[in-house]
C-alpha cells in the first residue's frame, strides 16, 4: 500500500550525492548515546541497559541524516542531533511501558520488569537530561531549546491521552492532533535539525509532523489488530486501558487511518517542493526507511480488518 505513495513521487534512484544512512553513521549515534550514559553513575551495569538505547530503529536519526546531507549542515551536529532525539525517544518509550504495564518491547522485557518501575523512571529522566547535553556547547544551542519545546509538546499530548482524555467520548480531531504531538514532535525536531536557513527549517518541521503523525497512527493500528510475536512488543493495550487513538476514533475502521496515513506521507513530501535536493532526499528517506516500517504496522502484509473486526 504505502509503496505505492511512494512510488507514486518519482524518486529518482540516481539522486545526486545521495546520502545513506549507513551502518558507521548509525553505529556512531548508538556510541554517542551509549558513551555520554557511560560517564555516569550507570557505568557498573551499562551492559544491562541493552535494548533501551540500542534496540530500535532509529528512524528519526535516519532521517536527520539522510536530508541532513543535502542541506550543508555540518555531519558532526547531525550525529549529535540524532542521538539526542533518539535518546529522548527512548526514555519517552520507557516510561510509556511503566504507564502501558507493559512487559515485551522489541522482543525482550522491558526496562521496568528487569530493574522496577523507579529504574525506568530514573534512566528516562537522566537519558533526557544526556539527550540535552548533547547538544549543548557545540554550536547547537538553538537546537537544545528545539528539543526542550518540543519534548514539552510530547509530554503535553501524553497527559492529555491520559488524564483528560482517556475513557471520554472519541473524537477523531482530538485523535489525529495528540498524535502529531505524542509522535510528531521528535520527528519534527529531526527533520529541522537537518535544516539550513528559517524557511527551509520550517518547512521541514512541518514534514516532520506530517510523519510523525502517520507514525502513530500506524502504530495505532498495530497495537490494535497486530501480532505480539511478530512486533516484539504488547499489544492491545490501547483499548484495554481506553486510550483514544485512530481505531477507536474511527469507530473500529481501519480505512478511515490508513488512508489518512496515505496524505501525511504525501503532504510531507510536497511541502519540500521549493528545495527540490531536499524533497529528493525525504523522498527516499520514505522509500527506504519509513515505508517499510507503517507499511508493517498498518497492516500491508496481514489483513487487519478481519481481525479488528473480531
Amino acid at each position: 500500500m504505502f509503496s505505492a505513495i511512494v512510488s507514486r513521487m518519482n524518486i529518482s534512484r540516481d539522486i545526486a550525492n545521495p546520502y545513506i544512512a549507513d551502518k558507521s553513521d548509525l553505529l556512531t549515534v548508538r556510541e554517542l548515546m551509549t558513551d555520554i550514559l557511560r560517564a555516569t553513575s550507570l557505568a557498573p551495569i551499562i551492559n544491562e541497559i541493552g535494548g533501551a538505547i540500542d534496540g530500535g530503529k532509529l528512524l528519526r536519526a535516519r532521517l536527520a541524516l539522510k536530508v541532513g546531507s543535502t542541506s550543508g549542515v555540518q555531519h558532526d551536529s547531525l550525529l549529535r542531533a540524532a542521538a539526542a532525539v533518539e535518546m529522548v525517544h527512548a526514555a519517552s518509550l520507557l516510561h510509556d511501558d511503566v504507564i502501558d504495564g507493559g512487559h515485551l518491547r522489541r522482543g525482550s522485557p522491558t526496562f521496568w520488569k528487569k530493574k522496577g518501575v523507579s529504574g525506568a523512571i530514573l534512566l528516562g529522566d537522566l537519558m533526557v537530561c544526556k539527550a540535552l547535553q548533547l547538544l549543548n556547547g557545540k554550536g547547537q544551542e538553538h537546537l537544545v531549546l528545539l528539543l526542550v519545546r518540543l519534548a514539552g509538546e510530547m509530554c503535553d499530548a501524553e497527559v492529555e491521552q491520559e488524564l483528560i482524555s482517556r475513557g471520554t467520548a472519541r473524537n477523531w480531531e482530538k485523535c489525529v492532533s495528540i498524535a502529531r504531538r505524542k509522535t510528531g514532535s521528535l520527528f519534527a525536531f529531526a527533520a529541522a535539525s537537518a535544516g539550513s536557513g528559517t524557511k527551509q527549517v520550517e518547512a521541514l518541521m512541518e514534514a516532520g509532523y506530517c510523519l510523525g503523525t502517520a507514525f502513530q497512527l500506524a502504530d495505532d493500528l498495530m497495537d490494535a489488530c497486530g501480532d505480539k510475536v511478530r512486533d516484539g512488543k504488547n499489544l492491545g493495550t490501547d483499548a484495554q486501558r481506553e486510550k483514544p487513538t485512530s481505531i477507536s476514533s474511527a469507530g473500529g475502521s481501519v480505512d478511515v487511518a490508513r488512508a489518512c496515513i496515505q496524505d501525511l506521507c504525501t503532504s510531507s513530501s510536497a511541502i519540500l517542493t521549493p528545495w527540490s535536493h531536499v524533497k529528493q532526499a525525504w523522498d527516499e528517506y520514505l522509500h527506504t526507511d519509513f515505508s517499510p516500517v507503517v507499511s508493517l504496522f498498518a497492516g500491508e502484509q496481514v489483513s487487519l480488518t478481519h481481525a479488528c473486526a473480531g
